[in-house]
């Protein structure tokens, strides 16, 4: 799915489902993930149910996710992980 043919709410939409599937999968808390991206947990949730929050918090919630999954032992993701490419 091309993110430049889409409206933001239709990207968090698509984001949210696949990163709390993620999130979940590797055992990482709502919490968790906030302190390993350094933002609220509050904008976490907002991000897994699919309200709007900035691109500099979606891209720190990736690089977040990342990094637990890299200590997981776990592939790292992208963009088009999420269902979404540029």
């Amino acid at each position: 799915m091309k993110v430049s043919h889409l409206k933001q709410e239709e990207v968090m939409s698509v984001m949210s489902t696949q990163l709390q599937k993620i999130r979940e999968g590797i055992g990482l808390s709502l919490e968790g993930l906030a302190r390993r991206s350094g933002i609220s947990a509050r904008t976490v949730r907002n991000a897994e149910d699919g309200k709007r929050i900035s691109f500099e918090s979606s891209i720190q919630i990736l690089q977040g996710l990342n990094s637990a999954l890299s200590d997981a032992g776990k592939e790292t993701i992208s963009l088009d992980d999420l269902g979404l490419t540029l």
